[in-house]
C-alpha cells in the first residue's frame, strides 16, 4: 500500500492537498474516509463554519470522487485492480473548491500508481514470429472529459510507419459533426500518431502504428482536434509501455 499526498499545483489550486491510500486488490474499489474533509491551521475556527455546511462538503467530496474515477479509468490498467481510499483533505481558506479537489485527487492517485509495480496487460499483447504486437483502445471515462476512442495496433518496425486500416473511416458519425468534420478525423489522427511517436518512440525504437478504428461519442466540433490528439497520444503511450514489457520477455 502507498499513501500519497498530491504535489503542489499551480495557480489558484496550489494550497489544496489530498491524501490517498492506494493498494493492489482482488477487485477495484473506491471509498471515502469518514473524516475525509477536515479543518486545521491558523484559520481553523473560520473553516469549522465551512465544515458545518454539509452541502459544500458533499460538493468537495463529489469533486474528489470525479477526479479519482477519471484517473482510475485512464491509469488503473498499469497495475490491475486497486483499492483506493480518499483519506484526508484539510480545508484551505482560499483554494478548497470542487475543481481543486478534482485536480488534486487525480494527481495524488496518478502519483500513487506511479509508485506501484506496473504490469504487462497480456490481453493486449500477441507474440508473433516477427515480434510482439499490441492492440488496444485508449480509455474513455464517463465523466464528460473525453469522448474520442481510437483503436490501434503497434509493432516494432525497420522504420516508422503510420497507416490507416481500410475501414478506419467506417465509424458511426458523431451526431454533432458535419460530414466534412467527420472526414477530417483521419488526417487528425495520422498527425496525432506522428506527434505521439516523436515523444515516445525512442523508448523502444521504430514502430508501425496502424489506426484500426475510432468512435467519436457525442464530441463537439470545436474539440475534435484536441480530443483525437489526446486519444491517439494516450493509446500510443500505452502501447509503447506494453511493448517495453513484451520486448523484455
Amino acid at each position: 500500500m502507498v499513501r500519497v499526498t498530491n504535489r503542489p499545483m499551480i495557480g489558484c489550486y496550489q494550497g489544496v492537498r489530498v491524501t490517498v491510500d492506494v493498494e493492489p486488490a482482488a477487485e477495484s474499489s473506491l471509498a471515502v474516509a469518514d473524516d475525509f474533509i477536515d479543518a486545521r491551521g491558523p484559520h481553523v475556527e473560520f473553516l469549522r463554519e465551512d465544515l458545518a455546511n454539509q452541502e459544500w462538503v458533499a460538493e468537495l467530496t463529489a469533486g474528489a470522487l470525479k477526479g479519482a474515477r477519471h484517473t482510475l479509468a485512464h491509469e488503473e490498467y498499469r497495475t490491475g485492480p486497486l483499492r483506493v481510499v480518499l483519506v484526508k483533505h484539510y480545508l484551505h481558506v482560499v483554494d478548497s473548491g470542487w475543481g481543486a479537489m478534482q485536480a488534486a485527487t487525480s494527481r495524488a492517485i496518478r502519483e500513487a500508481i506511479g509508485r506501484l509495480p506496473h504490469r504487462m496487460v497480456t490481453e493486449w499483447v500477441t507474440f508473433t514470429e516477427t515480434g510482439p504486437v499490441v492492440r488496444l483502445t485508449n480509455p474513455v471515462s464517463d465523466d464528460g472529459w473525453s469522448e474520442a476512442a481510437v483503436s490501434i495496433e503497434v509493432a516494432p518496425a525497420a522504420a516508422r510507419r503510420v497507416t490507416l486500416a481500410d475501414d478506419f473511416a467506417n465509424a458511426t458519425p458523431a451526431p454533432r459533426l458535419s460530414t466534412a468534420e467527420s472526414a477530417a478525423i483521419a488526417g487528425i489522427t495520422l498527425a496525432a500518431a506522428h506527434k505521439a511517436l516523436d515523444e515516445h518512440e525512442a523508448r523502444v525504437g521504430p514502430l508501425h502504428v496502424k489506426l484500426l478504428g475510432h468512435a467519436s461519442g457525442d464530441i463537439h466540433p470545436r474539440s475534435v482536434d484536441l480530443q483525437y490528439e489526446f486519444a491517439v497520444g494516450a493509446a500510443v503511450r500505452m502501447a509503447v509501455e506494453q511493448l517495453e514489457f513484451a520486448l523484455a520477455e
